[in-house]
């Protein structure tokens, strides 16, 4: 049994985003797999300006200190912020031995030199997430698939069969994620009368935040809101197919590789990570231009090879996905953070055990 520290200056636990979904699930599967952890979240909150982030992480640091007088971990995973404010919670792991392994997943946050010239690994979750790290000056990292929400749900689904509206399903629509793509979507397919119905499930942005900027959804015959889903099965087993248009530079794309893993189409942009989270799911198309707030113009052109490729995606079989996929790609990501942390493998993670 080793001791394994998940800490972070923001708020993960409660966090919805596919990092914080990540490392709830890996510290789960660490702890089913006989290691224990301990779970240390700051107080800062992803996407929010911080005054001072050294008085905020006041009360972090020094539960840290008590941790390592106390019960001092064997690792420790980090999650580092884009200004460098964890640089004082890594000179007291380092200081006391601890063996650090930096998570660093966001291909556009600029690299800690401090944090990660003193981390023992560092990993992210794509290809295209390591080469934006180390563009800008950072270390070599470990591509490592990132953990997705558990469920024991069917992974092959039959094609759509079924009459009725084709249920087409967007998560988290927010600007940045491509919400005019798909509203512009909606709008020629209410007006040419083709049978998609999109349902707009809440993330970070809400019913509240959309009519903030203007979208009113009971405008939108075709276009609903709806709750966010804990019960991924439930939500998929909703949908008849994904998108993910987003014109941020993914780093990997969670929300399309769980819908992959469920034998659900997926049409996303050509951008960042996204494409390797796809894989053989589904089909990736360039995003159309956009402007610093992220309001799209989408031509005729445009307009039209995204609803082929949505109609395409939807009359074809579903993407068939081998039996038991879902299992064996958690299984090699805890496998490969255990060899990160120099742990031996444990039974049943499909490693081979270190001596």
């Amino acid at each position: 049994m080793r001791h394994l520290l998940v800490l972070s200056g923001y708020r993960l636990a409660e966090g919805r985003s596919g990092e914080a979904v990540h490392l709830r699930e890996l510290t789960r599967a660490l702890t089913a797999a006989g290691h224990r952890t301990t779970v240390l979240d700051g107080p800062l909150h992803p996407g929010r300006p911080v005054s001072d982030p050294q008085t905020e992480l006041g009360p972090l640091r020094a539960e840290l200190d008590r941790l390592l007088r106390a019960d001092r971990p064997d690792a420790a995973l980090l999650w580092p912020g884009a200004d460098g404010e964890e640089t004082p919670l890594v000179d007291r792991l380092v200081a006391a031995g601890v063996r650090l392994v930096v998570e660093h997943p966001a291909a556009d946050l600029p690299p800690a030199a401090r944090t990660l010239e003193r981390a023992d690994e560092v990993v992210v979750p794509s290809a295209y997430a390591r080469e934006q790290l180390a563009a800008g000056g950072g270390p070599w990292a470990h591509v490592v698939a990132p953990m997705s929400r558990p469920c024991d749900c069917p992974a092959v689904r039959p094609p759509v069969g079924r009459r009725g509206p084709v249920r087409v399903t967007f998560v988290n629509p927010e600007p940045a994620k491509g919400l005019g793509v798909v509203l512009t979507l909606a709008g020629v397919a209410a007006a040419r009368r083709l049978p998609f119905r999109f349902r707009l499930v809440e993330g970070r942005w809400t019913a509240v935040d959309l009519r903030r900027v203007g979208v009113d959804p009971d405008r939108c015959p075709n276009v609903e809101v709806t709750p966010f889903r804990e019960d991924v099965c439930a939500l998929y087993a909703e949908t008849d197919l994904l998108l993910a248009p987003s014109l941020w530079r993914e780093s990997f794309g969670m929300v399309a590789r769980e819908a992959m893993l469920h034998g659900l189409p997926v049409v996303a942009t050509r951008v960042g990570g996204l494409p390797e989270a796809v894989g053989a799911g589904g089909v990736c198309l360039d995003p159309p231009a956009s402007d610093a707030d992220y309001a799209v113009t989408m031509s005729a052109a445009e307009i039209r090879r995204w609803l082929e490729a949505m109609v395409a995606a939807v009359r074809g079989d579903a993407p068939q996905v081998a039996p038991g996929l879902r299992a064996r790609a958690a299984a090699a990501t805890v496998a490969a953070y255990q060899e990160l942390l120099d742990w031996p493998t444990a039974v049943g993670t499909g490693g081979q055990a270190r001596t």
